[in-house]
Formats: C-alpha cells, structure tokens, sequence
C-alpha cells in the first residue's frame, strides 16, 4: 500500500489531478494536504472525538490514601485499581489544606488558602438551586471566598470552549467564580452516575468538557451509605488500626464502615470511567482520581497531621509514557490545575502557586521535580472554637509541622466527634479506652487542650505520628532545615499572619508584590 510520502510525489510527478480543470496556482498542496489529513479513504473516517482533550476530576469526600493498589489491607478497589495500573500513580500526594471547602477552592485556583483568601468552609448553594443562586444576585454568599481577581480552573476551560458540569456539592465561594454549566446533586449511587455522566457527555454535543465528578463517600455518616449499599461492607477483623487508634472492638467497627464507603466511592468511579469507556471517549479524557483531604478521624480531616493531607492520587490519560508507573514524587494537589493547563497547552495564570508535574510523567518518573511539599489549616469552620492554625513541611522522611497558636483549645468538628448525628464511634471509643489505650487518648486530649509548638516525625518509622522527635537533639539539623524552608515559604507565598481572623479575604484587587502573592 502507497505511504502518504508517495501519493505526494507520484501526485507531483503526473502534474496532479487528472481532469478538465486545472488546479489554480497555490491551490494543490492545500488539497493534497487536505486529503492526507482525512486518510484518503471514506472506509475510515475520522473518529467523533473532540479535537481538545476532555478533562475528568473524580474527587472523593474524606478519603486518606487508602486503596488496595497502595497495598491497604481489608478493601477492594478494583475500578481505581485499574485506573492506575492504566495510568501513573503518585504515592506522595497532598491536600494543600485538610477541609473540604479550602481544599476544593485551592484545587481549582492552584493555591494556598491564605494566598486565595478561601481558608475555612463556606455555606453556599445546593446543586439542585436554580441558576441565580450561582450568580451575582445569589442570596446563598458566605463573606469568606477567593479573591475576585483570581481565575479558577472552570472559569479558565469555560472561556476556552470547555462544557463544565460538577456533582455531589458544590462547597466553593463565592460561587459565580466557579462557574459551571451543568450540576447535579448525584452523591453515593453508582448508577446514578452512570446516567448523570452519560447526559453531560450528550450535554456538551461534542465540545470538549471539564467533569468535577465529586463523590460523597466517604464521607460521614457511614452507616447510611451501607445502609443503601450493604453489598461494599467490610468485615472488622480484615483491617488494620492505626497506631494513634486504639484497637478494640468499636473502633474496628467504625473503621470498616470507613472501609466499606471507599469501595463504594470506587464503584462510584468505576461507573463513572466506564461510561466513557463505552463512549469511545477514554483514551481522549484525562482522568483524575484524588480525594480532597483525609478519613474523618481525629488527627486527621482537619488537622495537618499525615493522615489529614496524605491522598490518592492517580492521573490517567495520553501521554503517560508506561501505564502502571508508580512515583514518589512529593506532589501537592496545588499542582493539578497548572498541570492540567499544561497539557492542555492553556496559559497558566500568574497566580497560580503550584507548579505542573507533567515533567515526571513525560520522562517517566526520572525528572527532578520538588523537594517538599506543604499543607495548612485555619479552620474547619466558622466558629472561634474550632479555629487551629497549623503549617506542615514534609521532605519526603520528616515531617513537620508549626502549631501558630500552640496553647489555643481546639474543638473538633462535629462530624469528627458525634455518634448521633454523624455516626462516628471513633471519638467516644477513645475516651472509653483511657486505661486500656492510653496512647490515643493522650493524643486525643492534647489534640484538644493544646498542642506542642513544634511536631518533627519519622514518618517511614512512624507514619501514624505519635512519637514526636522535635525536643531530641539527635534531629535538630532535619528540625532547622525544615523549619528553615517553611519559614521561606510562608514569606514566598504570602502567609503573612498566624490568626487566621486576620487572612484577606475575597478581596477584588491583588496585593502588590512586595506583599508575597507570587510564588517564586
């Protein structure tokens, strides 16, 4: 069969086309190169893809980085299993900030929740609101949000002829800046995914798209979600308690309802790839699965301890060079948005503070990258009790961590704490386990009665992080430099005040540079 190279040159050679016409001047590479692009053959035509890559963000509620591709004992997850052995995991991956709403706004921004002004929680529309209520004249606006000068992700791909749709909630302010053209409050139903998914795909009518696929479980309360799901339960005896959790009966409970809600978030998943599977739309969708911040227990969601920021994260798309490829790369979720318009080859707004890892993905694993990633917490929300500043450093060994009101009281989030509401049992088996467990107990009241200024920890031999190192003098070089390079950043990226009363916040004019927004 004929190269195109060839059609070319026997093309030149006869003079062209054949025919009573002539081909104007100027006129024959255009045509030859017109047919070339549409492969000379109407057995084969062009497939019905968009031209753009589409983008989908499957982002889990509450989930730690707990999977059994990363080798976690008791669960099955076999649809994000698959996803990575497809596509490039990341190991060392973390929120910016342990909270649902700062952490999605940071997500979406490429920031730090001190630098975009989003630093606790904010009350806003349901997703089944009418439209208004996403707009200027919404009567659903928390006085804390972005700062208006700043381009979100969906701002950016809408403006750029992206279909933009969102489940599950919504959980950003002020919500005109995260503007999205479909939502659907769809949350724990992988059928219902399945449907929603498959009507924005329709929706869009061949524009590429950008998908927030949030997911609720995790999510508390558990019990309700298996309730519905009973098939994704999770026997007690199968896994295994953290070392700052006491091991008894109760907890081990709790902890396999959190079990079972994660391999119901990956049928959730599951149905959400398929249906671009069956589209014939997967190998054309750069598909994201990450979680917006760690398991609901304490020293963990709303706390920047390992538990609280350390996530899932695995990219799935074109351009992986070698699917299945693991790295343990120090990555910081900061960094999806800047990657994401890298590869889709959109300008990348200066004040975007994360930087793009496409680099470790094209060279498969070998390009240098960062060498540490950072995380904080304000607040969980609004209330003075449950405002904690913290900063972490982690350099991929130490962890450490700078408590910016050490001897503040700290009351946990409600979700965190009540069995009757929300369902956990981890809380009170705790304090029942004073005698039995006195280690997590300990942890627990000091995680309420004030903390130490400074945590240092080993986290390769103590990831659950209950033997602080910060007062042994055998880790004052790894507790100076890291202390040393959060200092810098907190001057690099504007983190300019330890109450978190006192961040700036939905601000309409950027600071000016001597003030700290730019990252380098």
């Amino acid at each position: 069969m004929e190269g195109k190279t060839g059609i070319v040159r026997r093309l030149k050679v006869t003079g062209g086309f054949t025919g009573r016409s002539k081909v104007p001047a100027g006129c024959f590479e255009v045509m030859v190169m017109l047919l070339l692009c549409l492969g000379l053959s109407c057995a084969s035509p062009p497939p019905q893809v968009s031209p753009r890559l589409n983008v989908v963000l499957i982002l889990t509620d509450d989930q730690g980085a707990h999977l059994s591709k990363l080798g976690t004992p008791g669960i099955r997850t076999p649809n994000v299993d698959r996803l990575a052995a497809e596509g490039y995991s990341f190991t060392n991956a973390f929120a910016a900030v342990p909270s649902c709403s700062p952490s999605r706004s940071s997500i979406n921004t490429g920031m730090y929740p001190h630098a975009n002004g989003h630093w606790r929680n904010t009350i806003t529309p349901g997703l089944n609101a009418p439209d208004k209520q996403f707009g200027r004249e919404s009567s659903v606006v928390d006085k804390v949000g972005i700062h208006e000068y700043i381009k979100t992700l969906p701002e950016i791909l809408g403006e750029a002829g992206y279909f933009t749709a969102i489940t599950q909630k919504f959980h950003m302010s002020p919500p005109w800046k995260f503007p999205y053209t479909a939502r659907n409050p769809v949350h724990n139903n992988p059928e219902e995914y399945r449907k929603v998914i498959g009507s924005y795909i329709d929706k869009a009518e061949g524009q590429p798209f950008f998908f927030q696929a949030n997911v609720s479980p995790p999510h508390r309360p558990l019990h309700k979600n298996l309730q519905q799901f009973p098939e994704y339960r999770v026997h007690p005896d199968s896994v295994a308690v953290p070392d700052d959790l006491p091991d008894t009966p109760e907890l081990r409970s709790d902890l396999a309802e959190y079990y079972g809600n994660v391999q119901l978030a990956d049928a959730c998943a599951g149905a959400i790839i398929d249906v671009l599977r069956d589209r014939g739309l997967l190998e054309n969708t750069i598909v994201i699965f990450t979680s917006d911040q760690g398991a609901a227990y304490h020293r963990a969601k709303a706390s920047v301890y390992y538990a609280g920021l350390h996530v899932p994260l695995i990219w799935h798309g074109p351009g992986v060079p070698v699917p299945g490829m693991r790295s343990e790369a120090l990555i910081s979720l900061t960094d999806l948005m800047p990657t994401i318009l890298d590869v889709l080859r959109l300008p990348i707004p200066k004040t975007v503070q994360g930087h793009s890892f496409m680099g470790i993905m094209s060279h498969g694993g070998s390009a240098r990258y960062q060498g540490y990633v950072f995380g904080e917490h304000n607040s969980h929300g609004p209330a003075r009790a449950e405002h904690y500043p913290s900063r972490m450093v982690f350099d991929g060994r130490y962890y450490y961590i700078r408590n910016l009101l050490p001897d503040k009281t700290y009351e946990l989030p409600a979700d965190l704490k009540m069995a009757e509401v929300w369902g956990n049992h981890a809380y009170d088996a705790t304090v029942a386990a004073e005698n039995s467990h006195p280690l997590p107990y300990a942890l627990l009241r000091q995680l309420e009665n004030g903390r130490p200024a400074e945590e240092l920890y080993d986290i390769k031999e103590d990831p659950n992080q209950v033997n602080n190192l910060a007062g042994q003098a055998a880790y004052t070089s790894q507790k100076s430099n890291l202390s040393t390079a959060l200092t810098n950043w907190r001057k690099r990226t504007g983190d300019l005040v330890d109450d978190p009363l006192f961040i700036p916040t939905r601000q309409p004019l950027p600071p000016t540079y001597s003030e700290g927004v730019n990252p380098d």
